[in-house]
């Protein structure tokens, strides 16, 4: 249910209130430029948007409006599941924000192809 590459970048978007589809799209591409994992630009593509949230309404984790209007619209927001997740959740985001040193320093191993410290392979 949680297994996806886009799935927490919703959630967070979606965590500040209800967007329309263009808007969730921007907000994700706002913070997706660039991930300090692979070191690479990432973009979210459209189609991969609309999976992705079709899972998650199927999940119980998001919910969809379709508007009644011209040119069609269509608003998605967070269920109470999807929001107590993310309550919960925040204090491995916080973990993450406050220790990014360790996770860059990992990252720079990783990108120069050393085994990280005390990964001992003689055994």
């Amino acid at each position: 249910m949680l297994n996806g590459e886009w799935l927490t970048h919703i959630l967070v978007a979606l965590s500040a209130g209800p967007l329309h589809y263009n808007e969730l799209h921007a907000a994700i591409q706002d913070m997706t430029t660039f991930d300090p994992w692979t070191g690479t630009v990432r973009k979210i593509q459209s189609r991969a948007l609309g999976r992705t949230l079709r899972r998650m309404e199927t999940a119980g984790l998001v919910d969809r409006v379709e508007e009644r209007t011209f040119p069609r619209s269509v608003v998605y927001s967070l269920t109470p599941a999807a929001a107590d997740l993310l309550v919960r959740a925040r204090p491995l985001i916080d973990w993450a924000e406050e220790n990014l040193d360790l996770i860059e320093r990992l990252q720079k191993t990783l990108e120069d192809g050393d085994p990280p410290q005390g990964d001992d392979r003689s055994d």
